[in-house]
């Protein structure tokens, strides 16, 4: 099937072409993410993507919205998977939540997060979370959150930038938010901010 799509970076029109054939090739979960990490990892390694990065402007919590923005590059029109950034500030991060029933692979393109998973367990019909994995990740690390993965991630001293890959856009699914006091409530995911990536 061919794509419509505006004309973008070489090494984004490169991912964009490998992961559309890997999933035409029927691979199945969760083969086709982790073969998306390794596109992804070569993908921020460009060095006309990391130049082009730093004019994108920084989207992450906005507390006046209680929303994260997303930089949304690019939707897949046949398989659907979306190519996104989060800019965070100097010590900016995510509150704790799930992607649902979405894939998504992280990576960091530039800066240091320290990005953390989450077990919960039921007590009294509230949930209990537990640091399952604490990572700090620098530019070139990728993350695969598998689907229903609780998760945040903490910008350290300076400025982060992260490209994501999604297996649908936000929004088009159900995810949860996770609070101090046991609570959580279903999330509509990060504001989706159309953003040319040429």
């Amino acid at each position: 099937m061919a794509r419509s799509t505006r004309p973008m970076l070489p090494a984004v029109e490169i991912f964009i072409d490998s992961m559309r054939q890997v999933m035409a090739s029927g691979v199945e979960e969760p083969e086709c993410w982790v073969s998306c990490r390794t596109f992804l990892k070569k993908m921020i390694a460009d060095p006309e993507v990391i130049s082009h990065a730093q004019n994108w402007p920084v989207t992450g919590y906005n507390p006046d919205t209680d929303k994260v923005g997303n930089l949304l590059f690019y939707e897949d029109p046949d398989y659907g998977f979306v190519i996104n950034a989060l800019i965070k500030k100097p010590g900016g991060y995510a509150m704790i939540h799930d992607h649902g029933s979405a894939w998504t692979i992280y990576g960091i393109l530039e800066g240091e997060e320290r990005i953390v998973h989450y077990d919960a367990s039921e007590e009294n019909g509230n949930y209990v979370l537990a640091e399952s994995h604490s990572e700090l990740c620098g530019p070139g690390d990728v993350d695969i959150v598998r689907p229903w993965l609780i998760h945040s991630e903490f910008a350290q001293d300076k400025k982060s930038i992260a490209v994501i890959v999604r297996s649908q856009r936000s929004g088009t699914f159900q995810q949860f938010r996770y609070f101090e006091d046991g609570t959580k409530s279903e999330i509509s995911g990060p504001e989706q901010i159309p953003y040319t990536l040429r």
